[in-house]
């Protein structure tokens, strides 16, 4: 027993071993020196002793953890119709009401159809295309509360991420100025206590069922009020955002959105109003990671911010931000956008997979079959993948040119081929993310210096880290980002 977790033998390894790797995968947050959190993770090279895949009992329950992306591909991407439910929790999932959310729907009808909406609406390069103006006017508005805000870097990522998937999701527009806004300020609590179910003590109950009638009023019990605080938070942020919809339409103000799109077609499933939150949830949060991960990159790895800055003058020149249709002609700086993604895994182990029926998983080089059981939750474990050094040397170093082909040296793997997920559960906003990042990422290395902070005349070196939630960020961390001149002070402001 290590941490509360009690596992039996699996593939040759001592249970130990097996209980301490999987108690720091789910709790990282138990080494507390952030340096020993990122290198942690870091440690977690499970295929280098266990192989790309292996398995544990907790519970009772088998859970199946995928080291690499040839038996990921093999798995959740060619077997979908098997691997591609979710585990049932009874209290984070159903107490809570965050099984309603597409993450955590099960497979089936639901889910096909509330997929097939995404994907009509920014599920290809032409459908995103309409998006561009909106994700223009976001970036903008970064810009230039960059400026006025030096101080709250933080803040306003957050507040520029939760902007673009409030108003894509509900046409809503956050309103300007240093005070938060109520409506975002909502959602984003719906959004930290969906991350916050799945690592609470809600994962206990919903790894032994027969804890959700635990009672309430007994010790160990609390988690029945915390469920029942967040499923009254959610259902409220879920009606007032359809709500809001509804009152625009019949003004005839409402904006482009995808809730009013689907509430515009005839007989809307009522359904659709949960895939609304699920745009604003895991589209703002993984955003809002990945720009914090590039600020630390661009902090730690000046080289790379001096060579995107000067592809950037090279072809955009110093009288215009850099637009999309700037992309093609931007390797170094697509490259650094994927590398972003790579560096920093929002979500380092996923959401976990669940199979439907037995499966035989016969794995070219295995000397046997391997049986993986009915109702097995598969975790994917992301972050090994995207630091595998059999696919990207030198994995822990921040390097673009990992992926740009040149003689002698073959472009290495598109992690957003991994980092977005697998198969049938891959994230529907993939291409829309990878697209507000680059026009992010792009527009701030044109009109902005990143640096070291200097704390008495000595440099603040950042702490490596990463949080414990399954929604990973980098921990906070001191940067100076100011204007590079004053053409470029001119060109934020008249953007």
């Amino acid at each position: 027993m290590v941490g509360g977790i009690p596992c039996s033998s699996a593939l040759a390894l001592d249970p130990y071993s097996r209980c301490r790797v999987l108690y720091v995968a789910l709790h990282p947050s138990e080494e507390k020196t952030p340096s020993t959190t990122w290198s942690k993770w870091n440690s977690l090279q499970l295929g280098d002793v266990w192989g790309d895949i292996y398995s544990l009992t907790v519970f009772g329950k088998t859970l199946i953890v995928v080291n690499s992306v040839e038996v990921a591909d093999d798995l959740l991407n060619a077997c979908g119709a098997n691997f591609s439910d979710r585990p049932v929790r009874p209290v984070g999932g159903t107490l809570a009401g965050f099984d309603n959310a597409l993450p955590l729907v099960q497979y089936g009808d639901r889910m096909r159809k509330e997929r097939k909406h995404f994907h009509q609406l920014f599920g290809t390069q032409a459908a995103i295309k309409q998006f561009i103006p909106l994700l223009s006017t976001e970036v903008h508005n970064l810009l230039r509360n960059i400026v006025s805000n030096p101080n709250g870097l933080a803040d306003e990522i957050r507040r520029a991420a939760g902007s673009i998937t409030l108003r894509i999701a509900y046409g809503y527009q956050p309103r300007k100025g240093p005070e938060r806004d109520p409506f975002l300020e909502m959602f984003e609590t719906a959004g930290n206590n969906f991350f916050l179910s799945s690592t609470s003590a809600a994962p206990l109950a919903d790894m032994i069922p027969i804890l959700r009638y635990w009672p309430e009023w007994m010790p160990g019990g609390g988690f029945h009020t915390t469920a029942k605080i967040w499923s009254k938070q959610l259902h409220n942020t879920v009606d007032t955002g359809m709500e809001y919809v509804k009152k625009e339409m019949a003004a005839g103000n409402a904006g482009p959105s995808f809730l009013s799109n689907v509430l515009g077609e005839e007989n809307p499933d009522d359904y659709l109003k949960w895939a609304a939150i699920a745009i604003k949830v895991g589209g703002s949060d993984t955003n809002a990671a990945q720009l914090e991960a590039f600020f630390l990159a661009m902090t730690l790895y000046p080289d790379v911010q001096a060579a995107a800055q000067k592809e950037i003058a090279q072809v955009v020149g110093n009288d215009r931000l850099p637009d999309i249709s700037d992309r093609p002609h931007l390797p170094y700086v697509d490259a650094l956008c994927k590398e972003v993604i790579r560096w920093h895994v929002a979500v380092p182990l996923g959401i976990p997979h669940r199979t439907r029926e037995d499966y035989i998983y016969n794995r070219v080089g295995n000397p046997e079959p391997l049986l993986i059981p009915k109702d097995s939750l598969i975790l994917a474990n992301i972050w090994k993948m995207t630091h595998d050094p059999k696919q990207y040397a030198d994995p822990m170093a921040f390097n673009p040119s990992r992926f740009i082909s040149t003689d002698g040296h073959e472009a290495e793997p598109d992690p957003g081929n991994i980092s977005f997920g697998f198969g049938r559960r891959i994230c529907p906003g993939k291409l829309l993310g990878e697209t507000a990042l680059f026009l992010e990422c792009s527009a701030i290395l044109s009109v902005f210096n990143i640096s070291k902070a200097r704390e008495n005349g000595k440099v603040v070196e950042p702490e490596l880290g990463m949080t414990s939630t399954s929604m990973s960020r980098v921990l906070p961390f001191k940067c100076v980002v100011e204007p590079r001149n004053s053409q470029a002070l001119s060109l934020i402001d008249s953007s």
